[in-house]
């Protein structure tokens, strides 16, 4: 037992001093190594592996090595370094992150300012009134349609009279639009009104038949040729109450939701003469006819609006909006027949049921003047495609009507056939100046 633990301290002592010992490289080549006991300027003492002790001049030996000692301080050195390196890129990467954190939260935040200030300068409150000039066109739905139920006549009727008008459909007109603006920051609420009026000539041909197909004992029909002269008043009124909304205020660019009511009138009154010679049958055709339409439209209108500032002093507004509207139209002639003494009297009209829809747009370019009082130019297109819904032709005249054709024409014409000749429509467009002046509050 004592044997063996003898051996086991010789082993550790031999492995602890490996561990620890040092190598003598000679310059040639040799290697010793061992324990260094002691050295001096001119020789080193080593203890060998085996227990000897040598003493090496210093001039011979190229090189000491100590053993663990020495590769334990380098590795701990190493490891520090490498340590000192991690936490130099952790650093680094640290800085970096935080960096790269503060510079979002930089843009953000500088976004978030930016927003605050557009939404201040956005922010409005006032009261805008505007008066504008102008000139432009317009047509009535039934100047057109009382021209199709004309060549509906010509077509089925055998007797009676019909005419064809030369004369454009629309009409030039003068303009007048007022408008009031109310703005509070995201809303709006508008009111306008607008007014035109036109003159026309009326020119044409009117074909008049006497006898055949109008219960007249004649046995032949008695026909006719008389130019048609005259003169027309148009007059168109129209007012929309609408309300705007801003999803995204902007302080230069602004757009919005509109929406609102709208209400059209549209009036015409004309003067007509037909004047021709006598017939063979010494009829005397020659008559005066006083004529007038009538068609209130009533409805909504929605789209968008938009408003651009430029250049400080100057501002492009406009309006694109689809209207839906229906409502009742009327015509109505007054006829005195020259052909008998007195005057002969005979009144017709037409009354009929529409279905309109189509579309405005609003273009207006201003100019700041002095303060809050601008200039503007305004240009305004408005077209209305009219459906036939209903409707019916009238008579006074006594003793109805037996001729079978003119009884179709009465009943199925003006529904069926009228349409496939002329698809109305009303139309408005004009361009004004004017001048607008705003009270901020």
């Amino acid at each position: 037992m004592k044997k063996i633990t003898s051996i086991l301290f010789a082993a550790f002592l031999f492995l602890n001093f490996s561990l620890r010992s040092e190598t003598i490289l000679l310059k040639s080549g040799e290697k010793w190594e061992g324990k260094i006991l002691a050295q001096d300027k001119d020789s080193v003492t080593i203890k060998l592996v085996d227990g000897n002790t040598k003493v090496f001049s210093k001039s011979v030996i190229l090189k000491v090595s100590f053993g663990r000692a020495t590769e334990s301080a380098n590795l701990k050195k190493e490891s520090e370094i490498a340590e000192k390196e991690k936490k130099i890129k952790e650093e680094k990467e640290l800085a970096e992150k935080q960096k790269q954190e503060n510079e979002k939260f930089k843009v953000k935040e500088d976004k978030q300012k930016n927003r605050e200030e557009q939404l201040s300068n956005a922010k409005r409150h006032y009261l805008e009134g505007s008066l504008g000039f102008g000139s432009g066109e317009s047509q009535s739905e039934l100047r057109p349609f009382f021209q199709s139920i004309q060549y509906a006549g010509l077509l089925f009727s055998s007797g009676g009279q019909a005419e064809l008008q030369s004369n454009p459909y629309k009409s030039k007109n003068q303009s007048g639009t007022t408008r009031l603006f109310y703005a509070w920051n995201r809303f709006t609420f508008e009111i306008r009104g607008m007014e035109a009026k036109g003159n026309f000539d009326v020119s044409g041909i009117q074909t008049l038949s006497y006898g055949g197909g109008n219960g007249s004992s004649t046995s032949s029909s008695d026909k006719t040729a008389n130019v048609l002269l005259g003169s027309g008043e148009t007059k168109f009124q129209k007012v929309s109450t609408r309300f705007g909304f801003t999803p995204y205020p902007h302080p230069v660019l602004d757009f919005q939701i509109v929406g609102g009511v709208e209400r059209i009138w549209t009036k015409t009154i004309q003067e007509v003469d037909s004047v021709g010679g006598m017939t063979a049958t010494g009829v005397n055709p020659n008559r005066v006819s006083y004529r007038e339409t009538n068609n209130p439209l009533k409805g909504y209108s929605i789209g968008i609006g938009y408003e651009w500032k430029f250049l400080e002093r100057f501002t492009l507004q406009g309006q694109i909006l689809h209207l839906d509207m229906q409502g009742p139209s009327s015509f109505r002639s007054n006829e005195f027949r020259l052909d008998a003494s007195p005057f002969r009297y005979n009144q017709y009209g037409l009354d009929y049921q529409w279905k309109s829809t189509g579309t405005e747009v609003n273009v207006k370019f201003s100019t700041k003047i002095k303060g809050d009082f601008r200039l503007f130019i305004e240009a305004s297109n408005m077209t209305l495609n009219n459906k036939l819904k209903s409707g019916y032709i009238t008579e006074n005249e006594g003793g109805g009507n037996s001729d079978p054709s003119q009884i179709l024409l009465k009943i199925y014409g003006p529904q069926i056939l009228i349409p496939i000749f002329y698809d109305s429509k009303t139309i408005l467009s004009y361009v004004q100046l004017g001048a607008n002046y705003r009270f901020n509050f």
